[in-house]
């Protein structure tokens, strides 16, 4: 996917989100803020270094390596909510707020 495509679609799936009720469907909300936000680093690595990791998974390490920390430990973080949301107890919009709040920061640092 090209990174023009990538940004059109994280957008879209942002969009999608801001007809979910941050009360009622926080699973959703979560899980979408992890696709768009895999969208949009894949944008910002494509600006910053020239290429994007293609998975999830090894994420952070590649962002790492590629002198990206802050983004890193926010996808991280994102990893860490979304993993305590499936199997934990987080069940609340105090939840889905987090998530798109981690969004944001990690559209500001790439400068989206």
């Amino acid at each position: 996917m090209k990174p023009d495509a990538h940004l059109a679609k994280a957008r879209r799936v942002e969009e999608s989100l801001r007809k979910l009720d941050p009360a009622i469907d926080w699973e959703m909300i979560v899980e979408g803020v992890y696709g768009a936000a895999l969208h949009y680093i894949a944008y910002i690595t494509e600006a910053k270094v020239g290429e994007h990791h293609e998975t999830h998974k090894g994420l952070p390490g590649f962002l790492d390596q590629n002198g990206l920390p802050e983004l890193a430990e926010m996808f991280r973080e994102l990893e860490l909510l979304r993993q305590s949301r499936w199997y934990g107890g987080k069940e609340n919009g105090e939840v889905s707020m987090e998530a798109l709040s981690i969004l944001e920061r990690i559209k500001r640092e790439g400068g989206v």
